[in-house]
């Protein structure tokens, strides 16, 4: 267990702790804020919700994505269900049944340089979802859900009705889901390119940052349930990583610097991968990275860029950091909003209060956020939620949490001022 996250967590304990017994500390009444749009934004998702347990993403073309999201953003704020649980329940119950029968099953063995990634060689089996073509973004926003939904039961069988997922464990799905991973990176035989991923699974072998991103968070769940990967999957993807980077500015760039798309989200999903192959906070691309987010934390979110309206990149954002510095850090991100953020917080304002702040001040009164370009309000809600409600990504060693009401005990118990987190991970 990384022991930095787990101070994390208990800080974070203590902070919904006091916004629910009402301690009457001077964040009391911001926190209160945030646990009021955290409950208006899961009625929302509960009111969207189809009957097919699915949620609507332009008409229909990309459900799966939309739904393994809305599922992972109300499984992560279980905390929050209270007189709602047993609909809540219901909701996430059929929103998994219809992913687990939706997946689609095949059989890998190597990856295009003859690399064989199956745990024990020879073949095995791998799961993924299609996603109008777009299987890397659909699976890494399913894989998450999966994990939570099943967190600590990777022996229980699925409740997949239909399709190749019928009869098997959580662990077993994970597994699959990580088979294909591994089997779908980019390898030496496509140059600069090795080590991420593209839009469709099995069928380039090329990577983007964007993408991969999505590919390194259900690699990182999946493990939660015992899955593993080849060790040449994190070698290589430290080499895509590498190449992502612009030397200069430390932004994570689309495919590499020459592609001249070196934004916000990709900066984010760049943070995701350093942290979660052990870099420390202390390495110089880490540190780079960092420091571009800070200089550009104030971007307002326009089309492709920018960070404040910008759900992709706020999602992206979030994880990188959380991953890397935690969310009580202060000495990492100093670059920020002025007059939003520190009014009624003092000294303790920081990053994740600056996103806080502007959430609830943006959410609309029927608990959606808007959208932005590709991301519609339903799916804006689902990345908005879990920054709001501090979601903690595992990294190899944490198992998740669906929320965070399993702290309480522990928070009472005496921890009774946040602490930051570490420069170093262990």
């Amino acid at each position: 267990m990384n022991t930095k996250k787990s101070i994390t967590k208990l800080a974070l304990a203590v902070t919904l702790v006091c916004a629910a017994f009402g301690t009457g500390s001077a964040q009391a009444a911001t926190d209160a804020e945030i646990v009021t749009a955290i409950d208006k934004g899961l009625a929302y998702l509960h009111a969207q919700q189809q009957a097919g347990g699915n949620w609507s993403y332009w008409g229909g073309t990309y459900d799966d994505a939309a739904t393994g999201a809305a599922a992972y953003a109300m499984l992560t704020q279980k905390s929050h269900w209270g007189s709602n649980a047993a609909a809540y329940q219901a909701d996430v119950d059929k929103a998994i049944r219809f992913l687990l029968n939706n997946a689609l099953g095949a059989t890998v063995s190597t990856r295009n340089d003859a690399v064989n990634i199956c745990p024990g060689g020879g073949s095995c089996a791998a799961a993924y979802w299609y996603g109008n073509g777009e299987s890397s973004y659909t699976t890494g926003l399913i894989a998450p859900a999966i994990a939570l939904y099943a967190a600590g039961n990777p022996a229980g069988v699925s409740s997949a009705t239909s399709g190749p997922l019928v009869g098997k464990t959580w662990g077993d799905i994970a597994q699959s889901i990580n088979n294909t991973w591994a089997a779908s990176q980019s390898t030496a035989n496509q140059g600069a390119l090795i080590g991420g991923w593209r839009y469709g699974l099995n069928d380039g072998y090329d990577s983007d940052m964007s993408t991969t991103q999505w590919g390194i968070i259900s690699l990182a769940y999946d493990k939660t349930l015992g899955a593993s990967q080849p060790a040449i999957l994190n070698t290589d993807l430290a080499k895509w990583l590498a190449f992502a980077q612009d030397p200069t500015s430390g932004a994570g760039c689309y495919q590499g610097p020459g592609s001249g798309l070196c934004d916000h989200a990709d900066t984010g999903g760049l943070l995701v991968g350093l942290g979660l192959i052990g870099k420390p906070v202390s390495d110089g691309a880490v540190q780079k990275a960092l420091s571009f987010v800070n200089s550009n934390w104030r971007d307002a979110g326009s089309g492709w860029y920018g960070n404040f309206g910008h759900p992709y990149a706020m999602w992206s954002i979030y994880k990188g950091l959380e991953t890397n510095i935690g969310l009580t850090d202060t000495a990492t991100i100093t670059n920020l909003r002025p007059g939003d953020c520190g009014g009624d917080r003092g000294t303790d304002c920081n990053w994740w209060q600056d996103y806080n702040e502007w959430l609830v001040s943006n959410q609309r009164t029927d608990g959606s956020w808007a959208g932005a370009d590709y991301w519609t309000d339903p799916l804006a809600t689902a990345f908005y939620l879990p920054i709001l409600g501090g979601t903690v990504i595992p990294d190899g060693g944490d198992t998740p949490e669906p929320g965070t009401l399993a702290l309480l005990a522990g928070a009472l118990l005496g921890m009774r001022s946040l602490r930051r987190k570490g420069n170093a991970r262990s």
